[in-house]
C-alpha cells in the first residue's frame, strides 16, 4: 500500500494556513493536522503592504531618524562655522533680535552700497546656515506627480525673486513689511515664512551676492579662501550620498558558494546585477522579446521568421520608443487581410531601447556620434565546462553609448555631470547637461543577470535563438529545472534554516517565510518526512508595490460602484447581493442589451432572470474562466442558439451583417472603457485561440518571493507545486468545503438574531436558507486551514485538464461514467469530474476544523542586541558594544508642553480632541466658542472658513493650546531647554504587560508597565516580568538607579499571581475541574469554546478577543455594538479582579501546530 504525506499551504499577508494529510493508494486516507497562523501586523503595516504604499511603521521611523541626523549635521556645521567666524572676529554677539530685524539686516547685507559691520555679517552667515535650501536631486524629474509639482513650486518660486531682482532676504522683509498689523501689543506679522521654500541654488546666489557687497568693504577679512571655506565646506556643503551597491543581487547564473572555514557558514559571492537601462541590458532584452515572437494565421499556417527579419525588428527598436503591431506587420510583411494577428504576439506593442531612445532624445543631431555601440566578439574556454563559447569583449564597456550612459548613470550631482561630460565627451551646450541630469536611469531598477552573463548570452541570442535556447549552447539550465531521476535522487536537507534578516529586504514578507519554514520544520519533526507541498500565495505576496497600488485602486473604485448600483437594486425593490451586482454591471456594459442580437433588456428582466441570462463568453466547458472578464449579458434565445460555441464563432454563423455590426459594439465598448482588454480578448477569440495553457500561465510565478518560497521548500521537500487561488476557489465550492463555517458559526449568530432566511433558485428550482446576515468566511481565522486543505487536495492532474477542457473532455466522461454514472444530469461535466476525485467528506472536515485553535505569533521581545560601530579608512571598528535597541517607538509621536503644573499640547481647529473648555488663552477660547455656538457645535462647518482674532482679521487662528488631564507618571521628558529643565513630554507609549500581585493583606493589586517602563528594567538588568518582587529589591538596592524607575517596581511583599501582554492566550469561562479534564482529554473542541486572546489592556480593564474572530470593531450594520459581541462571547471585557477570577482564568500556550499546553 503506497502512503504519501502531503502538505498544502494558504501564504497570506498576515496568516499561513496549514493542513497535512495522508494519501493512500491515491485515496484520501486521514488529515493527519490543519491549523491557522496568524503572524499579527499592525493595522498600518497591513494594510498599507497590500496597498503598495512605501511608508510603514519602520519608514516613519528611517524619517524620523533621518530627520535627526539631518539636526546633528546642521549642529556640526553651526560648530565648525562659530570656530571660523570667532578666528576673524565676525562671532555675532547678539542673536535674540526680534524677526523683522533680522530679515531687515539679511535684505541690506545683499543691497550696493549698504555695509554691516562684520558681527552683523556673521549673524546673516548664521541665519543662512539655518536654513539653505531645497536640494534638486535628479529622481525629482521621474517622481511622482505630487514630488514633482512641489518641485516645480519651489523652482518657480525663485524665478519670480530673479524677475524682481530680488534676494530671499530681500523678498522676506518686503512680504513681512506690506503684511504688519497693528495692534496694541504692537505690530503683528501675517505674511508666513515657514511655507515658502526656495531651491539650494537661491540661497547660494544671495551668499554670493552678499560676499560680493560686503567684500567692497572687508578686503582684508573677505578673501576668496574664506569665502570658499564658508560656502562649499561649511554652509553649503553636502556629503556625497552613500553607495547602495551592496543592495543589489547577486547574478543567480554567476554567482558562487563558498563556506567560511570558521564559522561554517555558507556565503555567495559573484558579479551584481545589471541596471536595467544598462546598454547591454536593454539590447538582451530586446533580442529576447524578438527571438520569442511565433506567428500562425487562422488557417494554423507558421510564419517562419528569418534572421535579417528579426534584425530589422531589433533594428526598428533600437530606433523607436516601442513597436506596434502595425509596424511588426509591415517588417514582417504580412497583414490582417492574409489571416495574420500579431495582437497576441506583442499586445499592445514592444517596448524600445529606453536608454537610447532617451541619450538621442536629450543630446539632438549635434552629440549622435556618441551613440555609437559596436559589439566585437570572441570565442573563449569555459572554465566550468571546458567548452568553446563566444562572448562579447571587454571592449564594449569603451564604446561611447556605454561610456556615456555610465556617466549618466552613476553621477546624481548636476554640477558633477557638468564637468564629466565636458572632460570625457566635450559636452558644453548647457541646455544638453540638463536633459541629461533629468534623465534617471537609476530608478528601473536592475534586471536579473550581470554584465558577465549577458557578454555570453547575447551571441546567441544575436543568432535567433530563443533566450531557453542561448542558454543551452552557454550550458545553462535557466529554470533551474531538473528532470524526474535528478529529482528523486538529489539531496534534502533536515531542516530548513531560516531568512537572514534582510535578506529578502522586505520584513513583512520575511515573517511570512520564516513563519512557513517554522511550521514545516516542526511538522517534519512531528510527523517524519512530507513527500509533496501544495502551496498558494496570496496575491500581494506575488505582487511588486506598484502592483499593489494598482490593485488597491481598482478595488477601490469597485467598492464605490458596488455601493451605488446597491443603492439602484433596492430602488427597483430587488435584494442587494454579490451576484446581482456583477449582472448589473454586466448590463450596464452592453447598454442595456443583449450583447449579441443588441435587443433591449430591462434592469428587472435581467436581474429577475427572465429571459435574460449571464452567459459564459468562452463556454466553460472549453475554457476555466469563471471570472467577470468572461461574462456577458445576453437573451436566453442567444444563449441557447451559443451552445459550446465560443462568441466570435457564435456570431460567424449569423452572418457578415451582424459579425461586422458585432466587431463594432466590441471595440466601442473597450475604446469607450466599458470593459476590460480581457473581456474584449474573450470576446473576439475563435475556439483555437484559447491558449492551451490558461492555468499555467497564472501558476508562473515570475515574481522572486514566489520563486523564493518554492526555492526554500524545495530544500527540504522533493515536490514542491503552486496552485491557483481561483482552482482552490472552485474545487472548494465542488467539495462542500464552502459552507463548513458558516455551519459552524451559525448557532451563535441565531441566538443574536443576526441570521435571515433567504429563498434563492438554484438549477430552476426555488430553494429557502438561514443565513448569516452579511457572511463571510473571512471573519473566521479557521479559513486559511480549509483553503490550505482543499491545496493539499489539489494534485497537478486537476490543473492540467482545466488547462485544456475541451481536450479532456472524453477522458472526464469516462471517468465520471465509471464511479457514477447515474450522477445527476444538472451538474456540469467539470463539476460531476471533480467531485469524484479523491477528497475529505464534509463532515470529516468539519470535525477537524471545530477542534482548530488558532496560533498567534508573540511580539514579546523588547529590545535587541547591538553595537555601534564607525568606518575609518574604509574599515570597520566597534566603539560600544552591549546596546540595547528597542523594538518599537518608546514614545508617542505628540509633543506636550507644561503651563505650571498642567501639560498642554497644541491641536488644530478641526482636530477631534480639541475641547473649548480646554483651551488655554481666555481670550481665543471665547472667541472659538462662539463660532461653533453659530454652526451648532459641528466643528467641520464652524472652521470650513477662517477665524481671526483680530477685528482687521489679520491675525488667523489656525491652531489652539489645549490642557490635557494627562499625570506624571503617563509622561517623559524628551526635550530641554540649555538649562537642563525639561520643556517637552511624551506619552510612553502602549502598554507592554499588566502584572497582578496578592499583597501582604490578601489583596490583588495591578501593575502597569508601559513600553518605556519595559526598555528601563531591561537595560539595567532586571526581568521584564518581575515574578519574584523580593529578589529585584534586593538586588536594586546595591545598584544606583533613579527614583522615579524605583516607584514603578511592585512592592517587595507583594506575590506574583499572573501577567497579561497583548496576543497571549487564556482560556476563560471554564471550570477548573473541566479545564483540566479537557486538557488532559485534548478536547480541543471544547477549548476552542472558549480560548481567547489579550486583546487590550489598561489600567482596570482587561478586553480579551475569542481567538477565531479577525476583526476587532464590534460593527453590525455598520454600527459598533460591542454589547453584542459580549453576548455572543466574541469579545470578554474585564474591569475588576472579581470579573477576572470569575471566569476561571488559565493563562496557555498555543503552539505553531496549534497545540495547546498550559503556561505555569
Amino acid at each position: 500500500m503506497a502512503t504519501k504525506k502531503i502538505l498544502g499551504l494558504d501564504l497570506g499577508v498576515g496568516s499561513i494556513g496549514w493542513a497535512l494529510i495522508e494519501m493512500e493508494d491515491d485515496k484520501a486516507s486521514s488529515i493527519l493536522g490543519m491549523g491557522s497562523r496568524i503572524v499579527p501586523l499592525t493595522t498600518d503595516d497591513s494594510t498599507q503592504f497590500s496597498k503598495g504604499q512605501a511608508i510603514t511603521k519602520n519608514a516613519d521611523r528611517t524619517a524620523r531618524r533621518t530627520a535627526r541626523k539631518g539636526y546633528d549635521r546642521y549642529q556640526l556645521r553651526r560648530a565648525k562655522l562659530t570656530q571660523l567666524l570667532r578666528q576673524h572676529n565676525m562671532l555675532p554677539e547678539c542673536m535674540n533680535e526680534h524677526v523683522i530685524d533680522l530679515w531687515k539686516l539679511r535684505a541690506d547685507a545683499a543691497t550696493e552700497g549698504k555695509q554691516l559691520t562684520l558681527q552683523q555679517i556673521g549673524r546673516v552667515l548664521y541665519h543662512i546656515n539655518q536654513k539653505r535650501g531645497y536640494k534638486h536631486a535628479k529622481a525629482d524629474v521621474s517622481a511622482d506627480s505630487k514630488q514633482t509639482k512641489y518641485v516645480a513650486a519651489v523652482n518657480q518660486r525663485y524665478k519670480d525673486i530673479q524677475e524682481r531682482q530680488q534676494t530671499i532676504g530681500q523678498y522676506f522683509y518686503q512680504q513681512l513689511v506690506e503684511s504688519a498689523v497693528q495692534t496694541p501689543s504692537g505690530p503683528y506679522y501675517t505674511f508666513r515664512i515657514k511655507d515658502k521654500v526656495f531651491p539650494r541654488a537661491a540661497y547660494m546666489a544671495e551668499f554670493d551676492q552678499i560676499m560680493q557687497v560686503q567684500k567692497v568693504f572687508y578686503p582684508e577679512v573677505l578673501t576668496t579662501e574664506l569665502i570658499n571655506t564658508l560656502r562649499n565646506e561649511i554652509i553649503f556643503y553636502q556629503r556625497p550620498l552613500k553607495s547602495c551597491k551592496h543592495l543589489v543581487g547577486l547574478c543567480e547564473f554567476e554567482m558562487k558558494a563558498y563556506t567560511n572555514k570558521h564559522t561554517g557558514q555558507v556565503v555567495y559571492s559573484g558579479p551584481k546585477c545589471a541596471p536595467r537601462t544598462s546598454p547591454l541590458a536593454q539590447l538582451c532584452a530586446i533580442w529576447e522579446a524578438v527571438n520569442n515572437i511565433t506567428l500562425f494565421n487562422k488557417h494554423n499556417e507558421y510564419l517562419d521568421i528569418t534572421l535579417e527579419k528579426r534584425k530589422a525588428m531589433v533594428e526598428h527598436l533600437c530606433n523607436n520608443e516601442k513597436m506596434t503591431a502595425k509596424e511588426l506587420q509591415k517588417i514582417l510583411g504580412i497583414s490582417s487581410k492574409e489571416g495574420w494577428s500579431v495582437g497576441k504576439a506583442i499586445g499592445k506593442g514592444l517596448k524600445g531601447n529606453v536608454t537610447l531612445y532617451q541619450l538621442r532624445k536629450a543630446l539632438g543631431k549635434k552629440y549622435s556620434h556618441l551613440l555609437q555601440f559596436n559589439l566585437q566578439m570572441t570565442d573563449y574556454v569555459d572554465e566550468a565546462t571546458g567548452e568553446v563559447i563566444s562572448r562579447v569583449t571587454d571592449a564594449v564597456e569603451k564604446e561611447p553609448l556605454y561610456r556615456l550612459w555610465h556617466v549618466v548613470y552613476s553621477v546624481q550631482d548636476r554640477e558633477e555631470l557638468g564637468k564629466a561630460l565636458l572632460k570625457q565627451f566635450g559636452i558644453d551646450d548647457e541646455e544638453v547637461v540638463e536633459s541629461l541630469f533629468e534623465i534617471d536611469f537609476v530608478k528601473p531598477g536592475y534586471a536579473n543577470k550581470s554584465h558577465k552573463f549577458i557578454r555570453k548570452l547575447l551571441p546567441y541570442l544575436m543568432k535567433g535563438y530563443k533566450y531557453s535556447e542561448a542558454c543551452e549552447h552557454i550550458y545553462v539550465n535557466h529554470s533551474n529545472s531538473i528532470t524526474k531521476e535528478q529529482n528523486a535522487t538529489r539531496e534534502l536537507v533536515n531542516k530548513i534554516p531560516l531568512l537572514l534578516k534582510n535578506e529578502l529586504r522586505q520584513p513583512i514578507i520575511e515573517k511570512i517565510l520564516n513563519q512557513m519554514i517554522n511550521i514545516v520544520n516542526a511538522l517534519k519533526e512531528q510527523h517524519g518526512n512530507i513527500d509533496e507541498v501544495r502551496v498558494e500565495l496570496a496575491r500581494e505576496l506575488k505582487q511588486s508595490k506598484d502592483e499593489r497600488a494598482h490593485a488597491t485602486e481598482r478595488i477601490n473604485k469597485n467598492e464605490r460602484e458596488n455601493k451605488a448600483i446597491e443603492e439602484r437594486l433596492k430602488e427597483y425593490g430587488i435584494r442587494p447581493s454579490r451576484a446581482r451586482i456583477q449582472k448589473y454591471k454586466m448590463w450596464q456594459e452592453s447598454q442595456e442589451r443583449c450583447f449579441y442580437c443588441n435587443t433591449g433588456v430591462s434592469a428587472t428582466e435581467f436581474l429577475s432572470g427572465a429571459d435574460v441570462e449571464v452567459e459564459h463568453i468562452i463556454p466553460r466547458s472549453v475554457l476555466f474562466d469563471d471570472s467577470f472578464s468572461n461574462k456577458v449579458c445576453a437573451c436566453r434565445a442567444c444563449n441557447h442558439a451559443k451552445g459550446n460555441m465560443t462568441a466570435r464563432d457564435f456570431m460567424e454563423t449569423r452572418g457578415q451583417a451582424e459579425l461586422e455590426a458585432y466587431l463594432s459594439r466590441v471595440n466601442t465598448a473597450f475604446e469607450e472603457g466599458r470593459i476590460s482588454k480581457t473581456k474584449r480578448d474573450h470576446l473576439l477569440w475563435h475556439k483555437d485561440d484559447i491558449p492551451q495553457d490558461f492555468i499555467d500561465r497564472q501558476l508562473r510565478q515570475s515574481q522572486y518571493i514566489a520563486k523564493k518560497a518554492v526555492e526554500i521548500l524545495r530544500s527540504a521537500i522533493r515536490d514542491v507545486y503552486a496552485t491557483s487561488g481561483s482552482v482552490t476557489d472552485f474545487l472548494r465550492h465542488i467539495w462542500g468545503y464552502d459552507q463548513i463555517l458558516h455551519q459552524l458559526n451559525l448557532p451563535k449568530y441565531r441566538d443574536a438574531e443576526l441570521t435571515e432566511w433567504v429563498t434563492y433558485d438554484h438549477r430552476g428550482q426555488e430553494h429557502q436558507e438561514e443565513r448569516i446576515k452579511n457572511w463571510s468566511k473571512r471573519i473566521d481565522h479557521r479559513h486559511h486551514a480549509i483553503d490550505a486543505l482543499t491545496i493539499a487536495l489539489t494534485r497537478q492532474g486537476y490543473i492540467q485538464r482545466l488547462n485544456n477542457l475541451n481536450a479532456s473532455h472524453d477522458d472526464m466522461a469516462e471517468a465520471v461514467r465509471k464511479v457514477n454514472p447515474l450522477m445527476e444530469r444538472k451538474y456540469s461535466l467539470l463539476e460531476k469530474y471533480i467531485y469524484i476525485q479523491p477528497h475529505f467528506s464534509v463532515q470529516e472536515v468539519t470535525d477537524a476544523v471545530d477542534g482548530i485553535l488558532v496560533s498567534f505569533r508573540a511580539g514579546k521581545k523588547v529590545t535587541t542586541p547591538a553595537k555601534r560601530a564607525i568606518y575609518r579608512r574604509g574599515k570597520r571598528i566597534n566603539v560600544q558594544t552591549d546596546i540595547q535597541v528597542p523594538r518599537g517607538a518608546l514614545t508617542e509621536e505628540t509633543v506636550y508642553g507644561k503651563v505650571g503644573d498642567k501639560y498642554v499640547v497644541k491641536y488644530p481647529l478641526t482636530h477631534p480632541s480639541m475641547k473649548v473648555d480646554d483651551i488655554v488663552d481666555p481670550t481665543i477660547r471665547e472667541i472659538v466658542r462662539a463660532r461653533l455656538a453659530a454652526f451648532g457645535g459641528k466643528a467641520k462647518d464652524a472652521f470650513a472658513q477662517p477665524l481671526y482674532s483680530d477685528a482687521a482679521q489679520k491675525m488667523e487662528i489656525k491652531s489652539v493650546r489645549c490642557y490635557t488631564g494627562l499625570q506624571d507618571k503617563a509622561v517623559a521628558a524628551v526635550r530641554f531647554n540649555a538649562q537642563g529643565e525639561a520643556v517637552g513630554f511624551s506619552k510612553t507609549g502602549n502598554n507592554h504587560h499588566i502584572a497582578i500581585y496578592q499583597d501582604k493583606n490578601g489583596q490583588y493589586q495591578e501593575s502597569v508597565v508601559s513600553f518605556w517602563q519595559a526598555v528601563e528594567r531591561k537595560r539595567y538588568g532586571l526581568p521584564i516580568v518581575i515574578e519574584d518582587p523580593k529578589a529585584i529589591w534586593d538586588k536594586v538596592m546595591d545598584m544606583d538607579l533613579p527614583q522615579e524607575f524605583l516607584a514603578t517596581l511592585p512592592n517587595d511583599d507583594w506575590q506574583f499571581v499572573v501577567s497579561l501582554q497583548a496576543n497571549e492566550m487564556f482560556i476563560l469561562g471554564l471550570e477548573d475541574g473541566d479545564f483540566e479534564i479537557a486538557m488532559e482529554n485534548k478536547d480541543y473542541q471544547l477549548l476552542n469554546k472558549h480560548l481567547y486572546r489579550v486583546q487590550k489592556i489598561t489600567s482596570k480593564k482587561y478586553t480579551f478577543r475569542h481567538h477565531l474572530e479577525t476583526t476587532v470593531d464590534d460593527k453590525y450594520d455598520d454600527k459598533p455594538n460591542p454589547t453584542l459581541s459580549m453576548k455572543m462571547k466574541k469579545l470578554i471585557e474585564m474591569r475588576s479582579f472579581g470579573s477576572w477570577f470569575a471566569q476561571h482564568p488559565h493563562k496557555v500556550r498555543v503552539n505553531l501546530l496549534g497545540e495547546i499546553s498550559v503556561v505555569l
